[in-house]
């Protein structure tokens, strides 16, 4: 096994039970040889054991935490127990192809100076399968440009999909918990300002969403993940410091990207959203709002006419909640 470096695919799960044997058997079934697969469980309250008893590989490692540390809380106690020099982080409702893991690592050992790989996906939901992928090639994003890029695109590393050298956490540093809903943002946008990073085509994660997802619990139920997407792009500007002027294009269309997405999730409050006013959304559209700094006229315009979109939408919904009291009163 010399000729072949170490991969830790690491499978944190919490509650998935019913979904997690999918990752497992993808996982033990890479054509890449030289492997270890670690399953750390979050404190689930299901019976996650009686999963793993059915698994006689000694590839396979089970470890569970005494207490739930979050969703990144457990990424970094994943990498903390792997002893790979490739770092795998395989989400427990996801699975990949049997040629994925080798698929990047070849990747990485012929271009030495990537340090992190993302891939296509499957996007798996109860109505719908398609193909996420940036490109039908693959792409080597160079330090800074990568940084640029991923700010332009509103992040289009999919996060189940990463392959790191080990010596990239040690670097950067592991997940931040700060961030509930967004840590995985944060953590590339920190690594592609130093580290040059690629898309590999050919490196495929079949990708399952739905209620069962906790990101999708936290953007879709609450306004946690709104409240990270600030607290990322406020800490991001002080990081930079006096380079910030360098990347204010990009960071200008990462905040408006975010701060339209929390005025739709305000005009359109859906019943997963019923327990939350939509002025709690438009209130942090205005909170990214303030976050952009104009460098040309046309900037200058845009966050003129959306201040103007926010402020309707909020004296909006001010008026709507006032009909409604009105029609209880009168009900």
């Amino acid at each position: 096994m010399a000729e072949f470096p170490l991969v830790s695919i690491c499978i944190p799960t919490y509650n998935r039970a019913g979904m997690v044997g999918k990752a497992i058997d993808s996982a033990l079934s890479q054509s890449y040889p030289n492997i270890e697969v670690l399953v750390v469980d979050n404190a689930s309250q299901d019976n996650i054991e009686s999963v793993i008893v059915g698994y006689h590989d000694p590839r396979l490692k089970f470890f569970q935490n005494k207490k739930n540390l979050g969703i990144f809380g457990n990424f970094n106690r994943c990498i903390e127990l792997s002893k790979g020099k490739y770092i795998h982080i395989l989400h427990s409702d996801d699975y990949i192809d049997s040629d994925f893991t080798k698929t990047c690592v070849d990747f990485m050992e012929s271009h030495p100076g990537v340090m992190m790989t993302f891939g296509s996906a499957w996007y798996l939901s109860d109505n719908e399968q398609s193909k996420i992928a940036v490109s039908d090639h693959d792409i080597i994003y160079s330090a800074p440009d990568g940084f640029r890029k991923i700010l332009e695109t509103g992040n289009m590393i999919i996060c189940p999909s990463v392959m790191m050298k080990r010596e990239v956490y040690d670097s950067v540093g592991l997940y931040s918990c700060e961030y509930p809903y967004a840590g995985d943002l944060y953590q590339w946008l920190k690594i592609s300002r130093s580290f040059d990073f690629a898309f590999v085509a050919n490196a495929t994660l079949f990708y399952r969403q739905g209620d069962h997802s906790e990101s999708f619990q936290l953007l879709q139920k609450t306004p946690i993940g709104y409240v990270d997407f600030y607290k990322i792009y406020s800490r991001i500007i002080d990081e930079l410091g006096d380079d910030v002027a360098s990347y204010r294009r990009e960071l200008n269309i990462a905040i408006r990207s975010d701060m339209h997405a929390c005025i739709n999730a305000g005009r359109w409050e859906s019943d997963r959203m019923k327990s939350f006013s939509p002025l709690v959304f438009l209130g942090f559209a205005l909170i990214l709002w303030t976050l952009i700094r104009p460098d040309s006229n046309k900037v200058r315009i845009n966050k003129f006419l959306d201040f103007i979109v926010i402020i309707f939408y909020i004296g909006f919904s001010f008026l709507l909640l006032g009909v409604r009291s009105c029609l209880r009163m009168l009900l």
